[in-house]
Parts: C-alpha cells; sequence; structure tokens
C-alpha cells in the first residue's frame, strides 16, 4: 500500500532530480534574462552619451549679463570663450572664470550653461569712484579703495588730491599716509552719488577736506560732516540755491549738527 502512496506522488509532484533540474534551467534562465538587460542598458546609455557629445550640444553663442565698465566684446577677449566646445563635458567654465576674476574690475564671476547651446557670463563689478594723480598717470580706485587701473587719460572722476600714496598695486588697496580720511571720504563719495550731488576735487592732505563743485565753488568740512549733510539734503538744498541766484563762487562751511554758513570769498586754507 505504502508503494501505491509513493507512485502516486511521483505521478503528482515528480521526483527530488526533476525539481532540481526545474530550478537549474529556471536559474540559468534568469541570468540570461539579466545579462540581456544588463546590455540593452550599456547599449541605452552609450546613446545618451553620444547624444550629450553631439553637435546639438555644440555652445554657439554666449550673454555677457551684469557689466558695466566693460563691453561684451571686451569681455569676451578677455575670457577667451570660444564657440563650438561641448557645452557639458568641453565648455572650459573654470577657465573662463579665472581669466575674468584677474581682473581687478571684477568682484565676482559666474557662468552658467543655459541649454542647449548658450553659456552666460555673470559679472559683479566694483565701481570706479575715484581717481587719485600718481605722476603722470591717474588712479581709478573703487569705494574700498582698490585699485582698478592707471592711465594717462582723465576719468573724469571726482579727483582726490593731497594723499601721499606709498604702495599702488594693481588689484590691492592703494596704501597711503592718510588712510582714515581715505576711507571716510571714499564712504562720503558714495553718499555723494546717492544723493545727486557732484565733487569735481577733494583734498584730502587735512582733517578739514576742500571738496570743489566747481573751481571756485568750494565745501569745508570734515568728511563725516559732509556726508552727514548730504544725506538730509541740506548741501543739495544750499547748492541749490546758489545755483538758483547764479552764484558760483564762494565757500560753503560746515559745523557741527548741520550748521552751515557761506562766504563769497575762496577759502583753501
Amino acid at each position: 500500500m505504502a508503494k501505491d502512496y509513493y507512485e502516486e506522488y511521483q505521478e503528482l509532484f515528480g521526483d527530488e532530480e526533476g525539481y532540481k533540474e526545474v530550478d537549474r534551467e529556471r536559474k540559468v534562465h534568469k541570468k540570461k534574462h539579466y545579462f540581456l538587460r544588463f546590455l540593452v542598458f550599456l547599449m541605452i546609455l552609450g546613446g545618451v552619451y553620444l547624444f550629450l557629445k553631439s553637435d546639438f550640444f555644440a555652445v554657439k553663442e554666449y550673454r555677457v549679463e551684469g557689466n558695466s565698465y566693460y563691453a561684451d566684446k571686451e569681455i569676451m577677449g578677455m575670457s577667451k570663450a570660444k564657440t563650438g566646445n561641448n557645452i557639458i563635458f568641453e565648455s572650459g567654465i573654470k577657465e573662463i572664470e579665472e581669466r575674468l576674476e584677474k581682473d581687478p574690475y571684477f568682484v565676482n564671476v559666474d557662468v552658467k550653461r543655459e541649454f542647449p547651446f548658450t553659456l552666460v557670463i555673470s559679472v559683479e563689478e566694483r565701481p570706479q569712484t575715484a581717481a587719485v594723480v600718481y605722476g603722470e598717470y591717474f588712479i581709478v580706485i573703487s569705494e574700498d579703495g582698490t585699485v582698478l587701473r592707471r592711465t594717462e587719460m582723465d576719468p573724469e572722476l571726482p579727483l582726490l588730491t593731497g594723499l601721499t600714496i606709498s604702495k599702488m598695486n594693481l588689484g590691492e588697496p592703494i596704501q597711503c599716509e592718510e588712510k582714515e580720511s581715505l576711507i571716510i571720504t571714499l564712504k562720503m563719495l558714495e553718499t555723494m552719488r546717492e544723493g545727486d550731488i557732484y565733487f569735481k576735487r577733494i583734498d584730502v592732505s587735512q582733517v578739514i577736506i576742500h571738496a570743489y563743485i566747481y573751481d571756485s565753488l568750494i565745501v569745508k568740512g570734515t568728511p563725516g560732516e559732509v556726508m552727514n549733510s548730504i544725506q538730509g539734503g541740506e548741501l543739495q538744498k544750499v547748492v541749490n540755491r546758489l545755483f538758483s541766484e547764479n552764484i558760483t563762487r564762494g565757500t560753503i562751511k560746515m559745523g557741527g549738527e548741520d550748521y552751515m554758513s557761506f562766504t563769497p570769498e575762496i577759502e583753501t586754507d
């Protein structure tokens, strides 16, 4: 009777060796299935790579943003940016940024991809704030005193006189004996631009500066006093009143607590 049960079991479920054989066939089939999937994946990956390396992603144009002093073409020349390179693998972004950052005018340079074929060069420039006479040249400096360039031409910026310069290197803060006076005068000039008033020349050789609106119209006071009067709008009111009366000669003297006086005499001492 037991044999009949065993025979029935084999007929229904097969023997142990049969199970092992079927299991091996399934494993081989799975391995072949995974291998084919892997090959398809490699083919897709290779196709994507070839597409990304194709001329479709070649750099065709550049766009410059944020520049004021330099023209677009000048920045392109300085960066040595080229068209035709692959925007993904051979864009040269790092090299472009490094070349431009060597110029003292640029505080920050950021180059970004704009797919499929444009590189955007964004720059942040130091503003030209003033000029200093240095021998036969004019030294243009920014609001923090950084030396931006040297030129023989008048840059048509407020001219700072009376400085004793000890060091002047491009891209570095100008060094002079009147350091504290220079720092606060540069802050005053920033306020001047915002306050819609213009000084042609400023003598900073003394604590009391002489700021020339015209060659014959002078503002006398400490840089702090002049800055406060501009921020409060008081100096602009005085200058506008003088202009309305066709007065372009004399001295506007600053005092404490927003006090100002005017004399038609030119006081240069």
